[in-house]
């Protein structure tokens, strides 16, 4: 990979570039923009970039160091997770990474920080942060990356650069799906359309069968099932996709001998296991909100205007026809979306939205 792999982000690569080339990097940098566009590749790629061996204004991708950046194994190179269950960067995380900062670096002229989900930094953290962005300790480049930079303090967003990164165009979604999935062409469509420029969003579409079940509940919806019957059925339905996502976190995050780990070690193995389970389970429920959401926004639209140009599900006419006119479902979604941002039960949240979405 190099930044000439990146799609669709020309500016934010051309400043990086022009900051690589006249050697003027600063010790802060704000990547902010939606989900799944690439903020997360192109920090990687700045690092390797300002490492490379071959001394240019992008990675050359061979070279021992670019070779150990892409395998997380350069010990310059620090991403900065939330962890523990409340998946949050506590000011115990930021201290250590204002620790090593103040070290000299191990084999390059940079240490770089790559803080993904920053606003996820308590306030504590937050302002420890401040104090190094304010007084940068040597060659440090501190990248923080995140959706939402108004979560962050204006102090913290003034003493770093912002990069702001866009959407994916939908002709780079599909492309990428059908380069690397092998899908009917109406299914690439469908999930480049219901992306919204986002490619993690779009992989995850094709990946698993949340659409599947968002079109079964609001087509039995429409149908006048029981509400309640249908809710039931949802909630074992999280409930086993749950297991699932705990079954492949423990499968990929399990050292391959325990012995050779201290007890310490296992239980912060452990702790971050499940920090990422709950932090994957919350995803994939407030995806599945936005399908439902998505549909219903098409279903009004599709109502207003008769055709299917201006909807995300284009592949689904016949549904949106036979779907019946609600009052108000995009409130009801956004109530719902409001209770599952508060932590209310999820099973209680869906029930009451169901019986809110039936004709």
């Amino acid at each position: 990979m190099a930044f000439t792999d990146i799609r669709d982000q020309d500016v934010p690569l051309r400043l990086l570039r022009n900051m690589i080339a006249r050697d003027r990097i600063p010790n802060g940098l704000l990547f902010w923009g939606p989900s799944g566009v690439g903020k997360r590749l192109t920090a990687l790629e700045l690092a390797k970039a300002m490492n490379c061996e071959a001394e240019g204004q992008d990675a050359c991708g061979q070279c021992l160091p670019c070779k150990k950046i892409a395998h997380s194994n350069h010990p310059d190179i620090q991403v900065v997770v939330p962890v523990k269950k409340s998946r949050n960067i506590d000011v115990g995380a930021i201290e250590g990474i204002v620790e090593m900062a103040a070290l000299k670096p191990f084999e390059s002229d940079w240490r770089i920080f790559i803080i993904m989900d920053a606003e996820r930094m308590r306030g504590p953290a937050q302002n420890h942060l401040l104090k190094t962005l304010e007084e940068p300790l040597g060659q440090t480049l501190f990248i923080l990356i995140t959706e939402f930079p108004q979560l962050l303090l204006p102090t913290i967003r003034s003493r770093c650069q912002r990069v702001r990164f866009g959407a994916l165009r939908p002709d780079t979604v599909l492309e990428i799906l059908c380069r690397d999935r092998e899908l009917p062409r109406e299914a690439a469509e469908a999930a480049a359309s219901l992306s919204q420029g986002q490619m993690s969003r779009a992989f995850d579409l094709v990946d698993t069968g949340k659409r599947s079940v968002v079109l079964d509940i609001v087509g039995r919806l429409s149908a006048g099932e029981d509400p309640l019957a249908i809710s039931e059925e949802f909630g074992k339905y999280l409930s086993a996709h749950k297991s699932s996502i705990e079954a492949g976190v423990k499968s990929d995050g399990d050292p391959v001998d325990k012995q050779e780990i201290s007890k310490e070690d296992r239980e912060r193995i452990k702790e971050e296991q499940m920090a990422l389970v709950d932090a994957l389970c919350r995803r994939d429920i407030m995806e599945h909100l936005y399908l439902f959401e998505t549909w219903y926004r098409d279903a009004l639209v599709y109502h207003a205007t008769g055709e299917a140009t201006h909807v995300l599900n284009r592949d689904q006419e016949a549904l949106l026809e036979s779907a019946g006119p609600l009052d108000d479902p995009i409130s009801a979604i956004s109530k719902a979306r409001l209770y599952l941002e508060r932590f209310l039960n999820e099973e209680r949240v869906f029930r009451d939205l169901f019986f809110a979405l039936a004709p």
